[in-house]
């Protein structure tokens, strides 16, 4: 905490008054030292004191990165201090101290013509997928939301929906409204927090280490930074609230977007995207794009199905198209056969360190021993509040919250009509593979002769029309539940 100041000799008059207002704003934020506020403000403790001495108006970088460093509102006081300026006749000239030092550059960034740029553009964002389908009512409405209606989008579906590879296409969609940058950071870790991603944010930006702040005034640099600039910052795998709230701010200039299978409800002020499942056609189509279109038009009927018995989950497609595509020897609707089998389906959905069960498996660890004892229920009583209370004997209320931790987890849809719920077909599997799982056995008998209907109906296995190998292969996968290997 900083130390008295000198009583203002007067706050009659307008600079005075503008001090002693300088002065109130840095008590609200608690009073920090000059020295403190330097770290954020990036000028001189002495520029900062002088800047509420109340003997002379201070410039206005000056008065903004005072007001930042403290929280205030930047273009509050800038209105504020060009009033004044005007009242006073002149504005006062330039004051060689008022300049923050010049960060120091690397030769790399120079160009052949000996200048530098005039800032940094980071470029943090990961690699998207070449193999983009469909979305595009939704990246529109995004797209809008953002150019339109505000600083901050938040992206939410359940596991498997797409969400990062949308933000991705958004940002391409994006990159000439938003030209200065693109920032990045992965939230899902426990211990990550808004202080702990921001000081590389800062880096990222251009700010030296040596004024990176170490403390929570950091986040106030950061925000004068964003509407400073036109930058796109994406915050993947955001756990809740609290990660992500201290990051937003007024900037009308740049985009904050988060991603989260939790819907984040906490959060005030943000736009709201959430994604589903992929229409059939638009499976189809990644499929085709990812294992060859020729070879799935050659067998569509066993590609509707497979389809179909993934639940249309974009992760999902994307495994078995990639599957297919390594192996040119398998045939559709073998590896549609395979899938049919709901004991051994979770070993299928899997392609190098993608594994679909290791995904829902993260999720599952995360729970509440109740939620998970709530979703083993789920599959037993059916996907409503009032059959999970019935079964674990305790209110429907109770219930109902247990079942919105699970939309949150990203292991279950709410369903159009009150107290009811969606589980997928590869959800229900993941819990009945589950170790302690207790579905009801009636459940579980019912689950695989579900999946066969779903191949024979889709593909019409036993159709004369169908080419013999075809036929007789996926009418043996269907039958053994076989997974290729």
């Amino acid at each position: 905490m900083g130390r008295p100041e000198r009583p203002l000799d007067s706050v009659q008059d307008p600079i005075g008054e503008f001090a002693s207002d300088l002065r109130a704003l840095r008590s609200r934020a608690g009073n920090p030292s000059y020295r403190r506020l330097a770290r954020s403000a990036m000028f001189a403790p002495s520029v900062l004191s002088s800047a509420a001495s109340g003997h002379r108006l201070p410039s206005l970088p000056v008065t903004l990165a005072f007001v930042a460093a403290c929280g205030g509102e930047p273009t509050v006081w800038e209105r504020r201090w060009r009033e004044l300026a005007a009242a006073q006749g002149t504005a006062p000239p330039p004051e060689k101290q008022d300049a923050p030092p010049t960060p120091p550059r690397s030769p790399s960034t120079v160009d052949r013509t000996g200048r530098a740029p005039a800032a940094a553009r980071p470029a943090q964002l990961p690699m998207g997928t070449s193999t983009f389908v469909g979305r595009d009512q939704a990246l529109a409405d995004a797209a809008r939301l953002a150019t339109h209606a505000g600083p901050a989008l938040m992206i939410s579906g359940p596991i498997g929906a797409g969400k990062t590879t949308f933000a991705l296409r958004l940002a391409d969609e994006l990159s000439a409204a938003l030209p200065d940058g693109q920032l990045y950071a992965d939230l899902s870790a426990a211990t990550s927090s808004a202080t702990g991603v921001v000081p590389g944010f800062l880096h990222a930006l251009g700010v030296p280490p040596a004024y990176v702040p170490d403390d929570a005034t950091s986040i106030g640099l950061f925000r004068t930074m964003l509407a400073q600039r036109r930058l796109f910052v994406l915050l993947e795998n955001a756990t809740d609230e609290r990660q992500v709230r201290p990051l937003l701010g007024r900037s009308t200039s740049s985009l904050i977007v988060v991603t989260s299978r939790a819907r984040l409800l906490g959060l005030d002020g943000v736009h709201r995207i959430d994604l589903g499942v992929l229409t059939r056609p638009e499976s189809l189509t990644l499929i085709g794009r990812l294992a060859g279109e020729e070879r799935i038009r050659a067998e569509l009927d066993a590609a509707d199905a497979l389809a179909e018995l993934c639940g249309d989950l974009p992760l999902a497609v994307s495994v078995v198209g990639r599957r297919i595509a390594a192996r040119p020897e398998w045939t559709v609707a073998g590896l549609a056969g395979a899938l049919a089998d709901a004991e051994r389906v979770m070993a299928s959905l899997s392609v190098g360190d993608v594994k679909v069960r290791d995904i829902f498996a993260a999720a599952y660890r995360r729970l509440t021993p109740t939620a998970r004892q709530a979703l083993h229920e789920l599959v037993a009583a059916g996907a409503t509040a009032g059959g999970v209370a019935a079964s674990m004997g305790i209110g429907v209320d109770a219930a109902d919250e247990l079942l919105e931790s699970l939309v949150d987890s990203g292991l279950l849809t709410r369903a159009d009509s009150t107290g009811r719920y969606g589980m997928s077909a590869l959800v229900r599997a993941f819990a009945m593979s589950t170790p302690h799982a207790a579905p009801a056995p009636a459940s579980a008998a019912a689950t695989k002769p579900e999946a066969d209907t779903i191949v024979s109906r889709r593909m019409n296995l036993g159709r004369a029309d169908l080419p013999p190998r075809v036929r007789a292969n996926a009418l043996s996968f269907a039958a053994r539940g076989d997974v290729l290997a």
